[in-house]
């Protein structure tokens, strides 16, 4: 469970926003680096063909985001390299047919903006582009996000995750 909680990066920020007047106190943070290398558990699938690549220049806002298919449907993402998970808003989460409903939200979060309760999933089909992967764990979360994360859960399943200006490569 201690593993969940340093969800981090965009939703510390964005939270801190959301969060009111509350004055944020310091969170650890735990960096990724800018290549990404995959966990080398054999029960966790790999994410693509080995030969698939996705790449995707940098926004206005100074991050990455993507189109992904969760389950089948499309969600814009935030490619979140910091975050240890994928983390849906409860919109996206329920447009990819995962229901959450109150009492179901068991693990936390602690951000600069306060806790956030989250509800632990496994999604059962996740794609980039052409790199895709099954049984990705997942969180989501009880509090409206501005925009659900791409995080490690699923990145480190990729062969390489790489930034090189304002370019970021999957493949």
């Amino acid at each position: 469970m201690e593993k969940l909680v340093p969800i981090i990066g965009l939703v510390m920020i964005a939270l801190a926003f959301l969060g009111g007047e509350r004055e944020a106190e310091p969170v650890p943070v735990e960096l990724a680096s800018d290549a990404v290398e995959p966990q080398s558990d054999p029960d966790m699938g790999r994410a693509g063909d080995g030969v698939s690549q996705f790449a995707t220049s940098r926004a206005s806002d100074g991050h990455f985001y993507a189109d992904v298919r969760i389950n089948g449907t499309t969600s814009r993402m935030l490619i979140d390299t910091g975050a240890s998970s994928v983390v849906l808003t409860r919109e996206d989460a329920q447009r990819a047919g995962i229901q959450a409903r109150p009492g179901e939200f068991t693990a936390t979060a602690q951000t600069a903006g306060g806790p956030i309760p989250l509800k632990p999933v496994v999604i059962d089909r996740l794609a980039i582009g052409g790199i895709d992967s099954r049984n990705v764990p997942a969180m989501v979360a009880e509090n409206d996000l501005p925009v659900s994360l791409l995080g490690q859960s699923f990145l480190e399943r990729v062969g390489t995750v790489e930034i090189s200006g304002d370019q970021m490569r999957l493949r």
